[in-house]
This record gives structure tokens, C-alpha cells and sequence, in this order.
């Protein structure tokens, strides 16, 4: 069962549009069953993935915010009407982790 709130949905559509794009480039450019049999090019989807999810989050978290000063001590609170989570990660979070997932998919396919 898929989890999520506001636009969290479309990590996955990143992730999954990333990868069946980059499966049709890697396997038309260099032949049938590239992309499945590297490493490096699941790693490249998971950064595009990643790209794209920071490319959207931004926009949408300060859309969703605002900004409220405490007339008496000047205190500045900043509050999130909406979140945008899959499986309950942020967004903003879901790149940081397929970037460290691209990074070891880089390590399977030249360490090991």
C-alpha cells in the first residue's frame, strides 16, 4: 500500500519515468538489456529522479509556507499548511536518498 499526502505521489512518477527513459536511451544507444545489466545506469535514473524532486519540492514547500512575526519580540515562525510526502519522507528528503542510492549503485558497478 502506497502512502502518501499532497503531491508525495510524484517521487514515484520521477522514479519510475526516470527509469523507463533511461532504460529506452541506454538499451536504443548501446543494445538490448544495457541498462539492466549496469549498475551505473540505474544509478543515472536515480539521479535524474532525485533532480527532479528537488526541482519541484522547493517551489511547492515555499508555496505552502508561511511566515508569521510576533509583533511583541520580532520572532519569526514559519509555518507548513501542506506536506508532501511518500511513505511519510518530505519530498526535499526523497532526493537526498535516491542521490545516496545512485551513489551506491556507482560503488556496485565499479567496486564490486
Amino acid at each position: 500500500m502506497i502512502i502518501w499526502s499532497g503531491f508525495g505521489f510524484l517521487v514515484a512518477v520521477f522514479f519510475f519515468g526516470s527509469a523507463l527513459l533511461c532504460n529506452l536511451l541506454f538499451d536504443a544507444r548501446f543494445g538490448v538489456g544495457y541498462y539492466s545489466a549496469h549498475h551505473w545506469t540505474i544509478g543515472i535514473a536515480m539521479l535524474l529522479a532525485a533532480a527532479l524532486c528537488t526541482l519541484v519540492a522547493q517551489p511547492l514547500r515555499e508555496r505552502d509556507s508561511r511566515t508569521l512575526t510576533d509583533e511583541h519580540t520580532g520572532e519569526r515562525v514559519v509555518l507548513h499548511r501542506r506536506r508532501h510526502t511518500l511513505f511519510f519522507i518530505p519530498m526535499h528528503l526523497w532526493a537526498v536518498l535516491l542521490g545516496a542510492a545512485a551513489v551506491v549503485q556507482f560503488a556496485r558497478e565499479w567496486v564490486g
